[in-house]
């Protein structure tokens, strides 16, 4: 077990303040009921989309189980490969674009954060 494990102890406390054993929230999920022990205990870090679909089914955010972005490589994430190389190959007026939409997203954020 890591002992820094923040996230698991969480994710352990929130599944079980829900009524929930680890085999329904693996089954609401739609992921292996041992990865949802693995991931309590420490062994596994959630992928984006085992996070997203645990937070789903516990309706609640990120921060509510104390997972912390900052904490999350993104040099080997293959979404961030994907972009770099996408901002590398852009234009001046596409890189505007992108710019742009980041802009409209930090404002979302901003706005959803405030609620």
């Amino acid at each position: 077990m890591n002992k820094d494990n923040n996230f698991g102890k969480r994710l352990q406390q929130i599944r079980k303040s829900k009524g929930l054993t680890q085999e329904k929230l693996a089954e609401l999920a739609g992921i292996h009921e041992k990865h949802i022990s693995k991931l309590e205990t420490g062994y596994y870090k959630p992928s984006f989309e085992t996070l997203d679909k645990i937070l789903k089914v516990l309706d609640i955010s990120a921060g509510d189980i104390g997972f912390e972005m900052k904490n999350v490589s993104v040099t080997n994430n293959i979404f961030y490969i994907k972009s770099m190389q996408i901002l590398n190959s852009a234009t001046e007026q596409e890189l505007e674009y992108y710019y742009g939409l980041i802009k409209q997203g930090q404002i979302g954020i901003k706005i959803l954060n405030n609620k």
